[in-house]
């Protein structure tokens, strides 16, 4: 196994939408994030096209309905097919076009692994089938939760209940199984300790959680607590810990390609 299919098959296949109609932008994307899959919304296929080698293993819809014409797509495709440099890049359409014959040439002629996805007014089975088909790509890997870092990240922090005051930790990466943490001054806590009414602060978004302290690691000769939730998580919490996942990660993504 190389290098980069032992990277895909620990940490998955970052998807990427190019050109996406709002409806797949505000739904579907969302959707695939709370599944857990690392999923972007992207509109520059000129830079997109530049990044891909930083990529290897990605999966890439493309919606061929906007921006230019049919021809010019077929050969954008073509090129990233052809590149050498590129590992694995796996491409499939995304349209409202129902024409048996574009179908065909994208499906069959081309060879898309990821295949040619009508969207439904329905979009719960345009979504059924995106699944099936990142399922097919092994598009997870082995990694089963989405993390963001959010080192130095201005208005994300964590507060813990100590007596009757609060110590207040920079959180390092979170996901919805828990969040990384550090100090000003080291709190000194004990591995099982469990808290109640922790208050995570994600920009806007607080949440009122349990977590139990897993361990901790040392970094810079100071300790980085690692925290998990607990059970009592709810769906609610975990909702709004992906859709900051999702910012998080997409407005870095903007900041690679450019945009704004």
């Amino acid at each position: 196994m190389s290098k980069e299919e032992a990277s895909v098959d620990c940490i998955g296949r970052k998807i990427f939408f190019l050109n996406p109609l709002p409806p797949i932008r505000n739904i579907v994307i969302n959707d695939l994030i709370q599944r857990e899959y690392e999923t972007y919304a992207v509109t520059d296929r000129v830079i997109l096209r530049r990044l891909l080698k930083d990529f290897p293993g990605c999966i890439i819809f493309i919606d061929i309905d906007q921006v230019i014409g049919e021809k010019e797509w077929e050969s954008w495709i073509r090129e990233v097919q052809k590149n050498g440099e590129l590992t694995d890049i796996r491409l499939g359409i995304v349209t409202a076009n129902r024409n048996d014959a574009l179908q065909n040439k994208y499906a069959n002629m081309l060879h898309l692994p990821c295949g040619y996805t009508m969207i439904h007014r329905d979009l719960n089975i345009t979504i059924a089938q995106i699944v099936n088909i990142l399922n097919v790509n092994n598009a997870k890997g082995r990694r089963k939760y989405l993390r963001a870092s959010v080192s130095n990240e201005a208005q994300t922090m964590v507060n813990f209940p100590v007596g009757s005051q609060f110590v207040s930790g920079a959180i390092r990466d979170i996901s919805t199984t828990g969040f990384s943490c550090s100090f000003a001054e080291d709190p000194n806590f004990s591995k099982n300790s469990l808290f109640a009414n922790v208050q995570i602060k994600l920009k806007h978004i607080i949440l009122n959680v349990e977590t139990v302290i897993f361990g901790f690691r040392t970094e810079e000769n100071s300790r980085v607590y690692v925290s998990l939730f607990t059970e009592r998580l709810s769906p609610d919490s975990k909702s709004k810990i992906r859709k900051y996942i999702q910012g998080n990660l997409q407005a870095k993504m903007d900041a690679l390609m450019g945009q704004p």
